[in-house]
């Protein structure tokens, strides 16, 4: 069963814990076979930044749902960072003829504080919606290995870094195992996932990106799927094998499937240190590329 992560950006004031336990209450088992966890930062109390919580839950979120009740400064920069990097974010609010005019122009659900079983039931419909327009059917799913193939590499990292930085590296660490007969496995959003599928392309080489599930594709990735360009795997649907444990089934897949694995990594992305601290764990042999 694939997990997907919905983050709540919402103001942190009391009068809203009723609004989040009925977005809770509505995204629970709004689609069938899928188990959506949602996220509000109002509870963690951990050392650290909270604008990197919110960074790192944006990044790793599969959709959004944003309260603009207010127009909260703090919900309005969280809300136009999820849109900029194109998460899915349905936007509910109070006073709706209050919004300025940047968000009229969304569809906004409309509720009133006493009415949250009409907002819990819209909001269900609203996530499935958009839900079923952030899916692929598997009709390019991969199936197999040809033979012949010498070595499989993996290759993933920062989901949001600087293309260019980004593209001299991936020229540079993968070009001496072009030509080598290797199948190649990347991730399927962000910046390093996008850039090493294009470039491997270009190159004829054999390159599958492998998501966490059938919805976790940036729009670039999509495309290519789409167009028929590139096969993928939903990793969420993968036998994988006992007794191997990971963060996530996609990376039980690549620590089990990789002969190298090489991680671009801009130095405080916290996703991509806990892969380098689980295959670092799992002793497999790595090359870490920084960007």
């Amino acid at each position: 069963m694939a997990i997907l992560k919905c983050f709540v950006i919402m103001p942190f004031a009391n009068e809203f814990d009723s609004v989040f336990t009925t977005i809770q209450r509505a995204i629970a088992h709004a689609v069938p076979g899928e188990e959506i966890s949602c996220y509000w930062l109002k509870d963690e109390h951990a050392a650290g930044k909270i604008t990197d919580d919110i960074v790192h839950l944006v990044q790793v979120s599969d959709f959004c749902i944003a309260d603009v009740t207010g127009c909260n400064p703090n919900v309005m920069w969280e809300t136009g960072y999820a849109m900029a990097l194109d998460k899915p974010t349905i936007l509910i609010g109070q006073r709706i003829a209050e919004l300025p005019f940047d968000l009229k122009i969304h569809r906004v659900l409309p509720y009133a504080p006493e009415s949250l079983l009409d907002l819990e039931q819209r909001l269900k419909e609203a996530v499935v919606q958009t839900i079923a327009r952030y899916k692929i059917e598997p009709k390019y799913q991969f199936t197999g290995v040809s033979k012949g193939v010498s070595s499989t590499i993996v290759v993933t990292g920062t989901a949001h870094a600087e293309s260019i930085r980004v593209n001299r590296r991936i020229e540079i660490l993968l070009q001496p195992y072009l030509g080598s007969h290797a199948i190649w496995y990347c991730g399927s959003t962000g910046t390093v996932d996008e850039s090493t599928l294009e470039f491997l392309l270009k190159k004829k080489e054999l390159v599958i990106p492998v998501a966490y599930h059938q919805y976790d594709f940036s729009p670039g990735v999509r495309q290519m799927i789409e167009a028929g360009k590139v096969r993928y795997i939903d990793a969420s649907m993968e036998p994988l094998p006992k007794g191997f444990t990971g963060p996530s089934g996609r990376d039980v897949f690549f620590c089990s499937k990789a002969d190298l694995i090489i991680l671009l990594w801009d130095g405080e992305s916290r996703g991509t240190k806990k892969l380098i601290d689980y295959f670092e764990q799992k002793g497999k042999n790595m090359l870490i590329g920084f960007i």
